[in-house]
C-alpha cells in the first residue's frame, strides 16, 4: 500500500469515528409486561415480559421487591411455546397489598445484555357478588390509568454494549471475513480466469493471496475471542446477571454457538490457506467450503438471529450481504494490493495489458456483487425498520442511513472506475489513475465496515 493509500484509510477511519454518537443502546427492549408498569393489580402469580428481540431464556431473570427491599421468591425463566419473545416467571409466594419493583435482566440472541426496572401496585379487590368473588381470584387483574410513569424504566447498560472497543472489534471481525472470502473469490473467479496473465504470474499471485488469507483468518479468530471476552465482561458487569466465564458464554448461548462456528470455520480456512501457499489446489476447495460457513456466522451472531420477523429470510439475506460485499470490496482489495503490484513488478511491455486483463475479469464479478449488496441491504432495512421515518427518528435508523450513504458513494466511485478509468488501462497513466480511484473506493469500504461494527451494537 502506497503512502497515499495509507493516509486515505487513516482519514476514513477518523471521519467514521467522528460520525458516531458516543452513547450506548440497549438490546432486547422491554416492550410490555404483566403486571404492567405503573398498574394496580390483584396479587399476581406470574410475571411475563415481552421483548423486542428473542431473549436467551437461560440468561434471563427478575427480582421482585417491596418498598422495604424485601425479596419475594421468583422461579426460573420459562419460555413461551407460542411466542419466542416472551419469558415468564412464577411467583412462589402470595404478594400482599403494597408497591413493588420488578428488576429484569436478559441477553438477546445477538449477545447483547440489557436490564431495567419498573414498579406496580398490588391492591385489594373487593368482590360485589358471587360472580365477582370468582373473578377476583384470577391473578393480576389490572386497573390502571396510563401515565408518563407507567413506561418501564429501562436502563441502557453502561457496560460497553455499543462502546468503541466492542464496535471496532466487530468491525475487525467483519473485515477479516470480508478478506477471507475476497481472497477465495479473487483466486477462483478472477486470477484463474485471466488467461493473458501467464501461468508463472498466476502461481505467484495465488501464493501471495493464500498468505493474505492466512493473515485474514488469524484476524477473524483473534476478533472472535476478543468479542467473547468483551461479551463476558459485559455480562459480569450487569447488575443481577449470573457470573459467566468466556467458556460459559461460548458454550451455553446461541450467540456463543455462532462464535464457535466462526472460530472453527476460520481455523479451517487458516489450515487450507497454509497448504495453498505451496500451490496445492484442493486446499482452495476446503477454503471455499469453510468460507461459505463463515459468511453465515455474522447473521447467526447478530440482529438476523434475534429478529422476530422473517428470521430465516433475514439470516439468508445477511449471508448474501456478506458474500456480496466480500466479492466486491474484498476482491477489489486483492486485485489492487496483490494482483496489480505483482504484475507491475514483473516488468515487460505487456504488463499494462495484463493489468487490464485482470481488471476486466474482475469488473463483472464486482458488478454482480454490488447488486447483491444493494438488494440484500434493502431487504434487511425493510425488515428491521417498521417505517421509513425510522431512518431519521431512531438511533438504529440514523446509523443505517449513514452506512447507506457511504455504500451509495462507493457504488458511484465503482461506476466511475468501470466507465471512465477501466478503458484507459492500457497505459501507465491509466493504471496510476486506477490506483487512485480504487484507493478512494477501498477507503469508503473501511468506513462502511466501521459503520457495520457500530450498527450491530444498536437495537433495531
Amino acid at each position: 500500500m502506497n503512502g497515499f493509500a495509507k493516509r486515505a484509510v487513516a482519514l476514513s477511519c477518523i471521519v467514521a469515528l467522528l460520525l458516531f454518537p458516543a452513547i450506548a443502546w440497549a438490546h432486547a427492549r422491554l416492550e410490555r409486561s404483566q403486571p404492567a408498569a405503573g398498574s394496580r393489580v390483584g396479587s399476581p402469580q406470574i410475571i411475563r415480559l415481552w421483548f423486542s428481540e428473542r431473549p436467551e431464556v437461560s440468561l434471563s431473570g427478575v427480582s421482585l421487591k417491596d418498598q422495604t427491599g424485601k425479596d419475594f421468591p421468583v422461579g426460573p425463566a420459562q419460555p413461551d411455546a407460542t411466542n419466542p419473545l416472551v419469558v415468564s416467571f412464577e411467583i412462589s409466594a402470595a404478594v400482599p397489598v403494597g408497591r413493588y419493583t420488578i428488576a429484569w435482566r436478559t441477553v438477546s440472541s445477538d449477545g447483547h445484555p440489557s436490564h431495567g426496572s419498573f414498579t406496580f401496585e398490588v391492591i385489594s379487590l373487593q368482590p360485589e357478588s358471587g360472580l365477582a368473588a370468582a373473578v377476583s381470584t384470577t391473578p393480576a387483574t389490572t386497573t390502571r390509568t396510563p401515565t408518563a410513569s407507567s413506561t418501564p424504566q429501562e436502563t441502557a447498560p453502561e457496560d460497553e454494549a455499543s462502546s468503541v472497543s466492542n464496535s471496532l472489534t466487530r468491525a475487525l471481525s467483519f473485515a477479516g471475513i470480508l478478506v477471507v472470502i475476497g481472497v477465495i473469490v479473487f483466486n477462483i473467479l478472477v486470477v484463474a480466469r485471466s488467461s493473458r496473465i501467464g501461468s508463472e504470474l498466476v502461481w505467484r499471485i495465488e501464493s501471495r493471496a493464500a498468505i493474505v488469507g492466512v493473515a485474514a483468518s488469524v484476524l477473524v479468530i483473534a476478533a472472535a475471542f476478543g468479542r467473547i471476552f468483551l461479551e463476558s465482561r459485559m455480562m459480569n458487569d450487569m447488575p443481577g446477571m449470573q457470573t459467566m466465564s468466556m467458556t460459559d458464554m461460548t458454550m451455553h448461548t446461541r450467540w456463543g454457538f455462532a462464535l464457535r462456528l466462526e472460530i472453527i470455520a476460520a481455523f479451517l480456512t487458516l489450515l487450507a490457506f497454509s497448504i495453498a501457499i505451496r500451490r496445492v489446489h484442493f486446499a482452495w476447495l476446503i477454503a471455499s467450503v469453510s468460507a461459505g460457513v463463515l459468511a453465515v456466522t455474522p447473521a447467526l451472531a447478530g440482529h438476523a438471529a434475534a429478529t422476530p420477523r422473517f428470521t430465516s429470510l433475514v439470516v439468508l439475506t445477511d449471508a448474501l450481504h456478506v458474500l456480496g460485499a466480500s466479492s466486491w470490496l474484498g476482491n477489489l482489495a486483492c486485485v489492487m494490493l496483490i494482483g496489480v503490484p505483482i504484475i507491475l513488478r514483473s516488468g515487460g511491455e505487456e504488463r499494462w495489458q495484463k493489468v487490464a486483463a485482470l481488471v476486466n475479469t474482475f469488473s463483472p464479478v464486482a458488478l454482480a456483487s454490488a447488486s447483491v449488496v444493494v438488494l440484500s441491504g434493502l431487504i434487511a432495512s425493510w425488515v428491521h425498520l417498521e417505517h421509513i421515518s425510522d431512518l431519521w427518528t431512531t438511533a438504529y435508523g440514523q446509523m443505517l442511513f449513514r452506512k447507506l450513504v457511504f455504500v451509495a458513494l462507493t457504488v458511484v466511485v465503482g461506476a466511475y472506475n468501470f466507465r471512465r478509468v477501466q478503458p484507459r488501462l492500457l497505459s501507465e497513466g491509466g493504471t496510476a489513475r486506477l490506483r487512485l480511484a480504487t484507493t478512494v473506493e477501498l477507503g469508503l469500504g473501511v468506513i462502511i465496515l466501521i459503520f457495520s461494527g457500530f450498527l450491530t451494537g444498536i437495537a433495531p
